[in-house]
């Protein structure tokens, strides 16, 4: 169902108005709003605030001032700060392309790598939960130590693979328990760093969340926090920052990994696809694995850059 919503306020000098138009469609205990764009926002505003200046002839001019007119709210503004539910509801069909560029250390060295992904969303449970089935369409090996044999590391053979992955209803990806480390984890695993969740009520541009998250690297699992901060929403695109920072102990094969963990970026996604997210995040891993009783320094610093667009 289709509804048009218009307000309109004072502000001494000048009338505004705001005005959202919006459809609602009910899907179990969950309510979706979708927002229409802020063109057809703008040019609905100024249609109700043509008619409130006619509705106003006779209670006479108010006064000019400059100040005020710097300060006044505007039908801009109000969209803005509007709540938004973030992530979108997922729907079977939504598609996305995805390019990610890693800089990591494999084997001791400094290692670049871009690859490509084709992701669509096969299935939506009641919860809003649902699976994305990604196809790897591409990798290379862009840059690695003289000395590696890149052959072996098997990303050449990765191409055309796929899998899928669940995530809930609120972005968090549920992790798989698969304990396997290959050229498809360390993929996987670059892109579940960026895989952020959002809290189950709408959000306005200024609010902070957290939400628990878990990084795979390699062998190693760490449950982190994620410090979210919802920065902007623009037309249909929201943008947020992100960062985690805390102390680890986690099992490794053989032994134990302590130290700590660390990451920051900023990540911009789709008001209308969860499966469009762009934008990057640094993480710093340091620290020590005791393994039969030797311990041996450990430290690895990973860059994640994604950009992705509707499929």
């Amino acid at each position: 169902m289709l509804r048009t919503r218009c307000k309109l306020g004072t502000n001494r000098e000048r009338v505004f108005v705001r005005c959202r138009m919006v459809s609602r469609v009910d899907s179990g205990r969950r309510r979706w709003l979708l927002v229409l764009s802020s063109e057809v926002r703008r040019i609905l505003a100024a249609s109700v605030a043509t008619m409130a200046a006619i509705s106003a002839v006779g209670v006479g001019p108010a006064l000019p001032s400059a100040a005020a007119d710097d300060d006044r709210p505007t039908p801009a503004d109000h969209a803005l700060a509007e709540p938004v539910e973030l992530p979108a509801p997922a729907a079977v069909g939504q598609a996305a392309l995805t390019e990610t560029a890693i800089q990591t250390t494999i084997g001791g060295g400094p290692v670049s790598l871009v690859f490509t992904m084709s992701s669509a969303v096969t299935d939506v449970d009641n919860d809003g939960s649902y699976v994305a089935r990604s196809v790897i369409d591409s990798v290379a090996v862009t840059n690695a130590p003289a000395s590696a044999d890149v052959s072996a590391w098997g990303f050449d053979r990765l191409q055309g693979v796929s899998f899928d992955q669940r995530y809930a209803s609120t972005g968090t990806p549920i992790a798989s328990q698969s304990g396997v480390v290959d050229a498809q984890s360390l993929l996987r695993d670059s892109v579940g760093i960026v895989s952020v969740g959002f809290p189950t009520e709408p959000v306005t541009i200024g609010d902070s969340w957290q939400v628990e998250g878990r990084i795979r690297s390699e062998s190693l699992v760490v449950p982190v926090t994620y410090q979210c901060r919802l920065v902007s929403v623009v037309d249909d695109t929201y943008v947020l920052d992100v960062s985690y920072a805390q102390n680890f102990s986690a099992a490794v094969a053989n032994g134990v990994a302590e130290g700590t963990i660390s990451g920051t970026g900023t990540l911009g996604g789709s008001l209308g696809n969860p499966l469009v997210v762009s934008g990057g995040l640094n993480q710093t891993i340091d620290g020590v694995a005791i393994i039969d009783g030797m311990a041996t320094p450990m430290r690895r610093d990973t860059s994640v850059t994604i950009t992705a667009t509707g499929g």
